[in-house]
């Protein structure tokens, strides 16, 4: 089982509103709800997002008597941040950069947005840009110029990621029309499989099913591009919302060497207003499941992202970079890095 490796970089923290919760004290899953519905809303299906999901949500269920998650497919970050506004929603799983980049764009999601409460973070991801191996020359990110990309569904974070790194990067690939940016991880590999695009982007956890998949049946005819040593450089100097990672050998199918990207936090954000007594079950009912190597959410049968989550990481709350937006955060999360 791999993960990405982060590497030791300088996150610039937020000031952070607390969400007082009753009592001073979280609650115990003993305290049962009464029916209760919660929507979660997760990604495509072949990503991360949609099986970390349905894992969190198998959990949250045996924890919590009289809770019910049901596991929303969605776009990505994006379309959950919109979801949780206008309370489809109620909880979503979200990454730090796209959710950073549209508290401060503000219009997109209205004052809404900054209501949004965040309960933990649960697993770093990597930005896996991958194309087919024949039009590889320099071997990092340039090769990106000039061909045809699809970067993601619509209102998706790897959408939003993409544009914001390879601007930094002065990297300009042809973007697949937004109209036609509809399809899902699973959906967006065969098409690149099927010579649709040059390039693809796949934003998530390690390993991301889609990609798995596309190296096993073709192999040798696509590889994921790393990021040179000066094009961690810009990143860092553009201060953007991502740190260096490694996604090690091994990761993927014929993946014979590690590849430097980078990536950054995923959070479990909820919808504003919901109840507080629900959020403490959650946050608690997490926790219970992350105590032990090898048990509750971190078992052999979870999602390998799941699998490494410890205290110190779900009590990571951070958007990165110079944010100056305050939001909500359950009490015990640590404002640092």
């Amino acid at each position: 089982m791999n993960a990405p490796i982060r590497q030791p970089v300088l996150t610039l923290l937020l000031g952070v509103l607390l969400l007082a919760l009753p009592g001073g004290a979280p609650a115990t899953p003993e305290d049962a709800l009464p029916p209760t519905v919660l929507h979660l809303a997760t990604g495509s299906v072949g990503g991360t997002f949609l099986p970390v999901g349905h894992d969190l949500a198998d959990w949250l269920e045996a924890q919590i008597p009289g809770l019910t998650v049901v596991v929303d497919t969605t776009s990505g970050s994006v379309d959950n941040l919109r979801r949780l506004v206008s309370q489809e929603a109620d909880i979503a799983i979200v990454g730090a950069s796209p959710f950073r980049k549209i508290l401060e764009e503000g219009r997109r999601l209205g004052r809404g947005a900054a209501e949004i409460c965040m309960i933990g973070t649960l697993f770093d991801d990597a930005e896996q840009y991958v194309v087919r191996a024949s039009l590889v020359r320099a071997e990092s990110m340039l090769d990106l110029n000039g061909l045809l990309m699809y970067p993601g569904p619509s209102q998706s974070g790897g959408e939003v990621d993409t544009r914001t790194l390879l601007e930094a990067l002065a990297v300009e690939p042809r973007y697949v029309y937004p109209l036609e940016r509809d399809k899902g991880y699973a959906e967006a590999a065969a098409a690149l499989a099927a010579g649709e695009f040059d390039a693809c982007t796949f934003s998530g956890g390690v390993p991301i099913q889609a990609v798995t998949d596309l190296f096993a049946e073709y192999p040798g005819e696509f590889v994921i591009l790393p990021f040179s040593r000066h094009q961690i450089s810009k990143v860092r100097h553009a201060a953007l919302d991502f740190e260096p990672v490694i996604i090690p050998e091994g990761s993927y199918p014929g993946q014979d060497r590690d590849i430097v990207s980078v990536g950054g936090p995923n959070l479990l954000v909820a919808a504003p207003g919901l109840d507080t007594r629900i959020l403490s079950l959650l946050d608690h009912a997490v926790r219970v499941g992350i105590r032990e190597r090898g048990k509750g959410l971190r078992a052999a049968e979870s999602h390998p992202v799941l699998q490494v989550l410890n205290p110190a990481i779900w009590d990571h709350v951070s958007l990165g970079g110079d944010c100056l937006i305050a939001v909500p955060v359950l009490p015990g999360k640590n404002a640092g890095s």
